[in-house]
């Protein structure tokens, strides 16, 4: 199973998740990004100070074995309502 590392990042620091997933894929592996963005948003106390643009600096960067950058998630895409989630 291919293995992923994830990164905070806001364009200033790339901070290491501690981490690493072993995945089926690049989808699951931007599920997991996508909880960890959400999960990030909730404990920060000063997330709700920082301004629209601030925020949409932030993003989950998701590394492959060989430490290439394979996708990129913006914490904003962790902040709209998830489709699969059923609202009933």
């Amino acid at each position: 199973m291919p293995q992923y590392t994830l990164f905070i990042s806001n364009h200033q620091r790339r901070i290491r998740y501690p981490k690493t997933y072993d995945l089926p894929g690049v989808e699951v592996a931007r599920q997991v990004a996508l909880r960890v963005a959400r999960v990030f948003v909730e404990v920060v106390p000063y997330w709700n100070d920082l301004s629209p643009d601030q925020q949409d600096d932030f993003a989950v960067e998701i590394d492959d074995e060989g430490g290439q950058t394979i996708l990129i998630v913006p914490f904003r895409e962790a902040q709209e309502p998830d489709p699969t989630r059923n609202s009933d």
